[in-house]
């Protein structure tokens, strides 16, 4: 019988590593299917005519998924991946506090 040499932390690195590799596979083929045509709320707004009449979001860090220099699904793959790397590192941050907190209290 074997044990397993390597740490709980370097096991769990490594799963986290998989995750986010299988999820990048998963942007750049949903990129590669996604229609350039209007989802249905737009199709309505557009048929119906007010299509142009809503304001704007506040803010947007992505534009429409337009890059200087890319433009299709290239464009959506590299704004798929770098929302996966916001919402990954936002998560890692509440996590660490988290548990950072759970040591000091216990």
């Amino acid at each position: 019988m074997t044990s397993d040499t390597r740490s709980p932390r370097r096991s769990r690195i490594t799963w986290v590593l998989i995750a986010l590799g299988l999820v990048v596979v998963v942007v750049v083929a949903a990129a590669l299917f996604a229609s350039g045509d209007p989802d249905g709320l737009e199709r309505v707004a557009e048929d119906l005519g007010f299509a142009g009449e809503g304001e704007g979001s506040p803010f947007s860090l992505i534009a429409a998924y337009v890059f200087p220099g890319l433009d299709g699904p290239m464009a959506s793959i590299v704004a798929g991946i770098i929302g996966v790397a916001v919402v990954f590192g936002l998560l890692w941050l509440i996590g660490n506090v988290l548990v950072r907190r759970r040591s000091r209290e216990g």
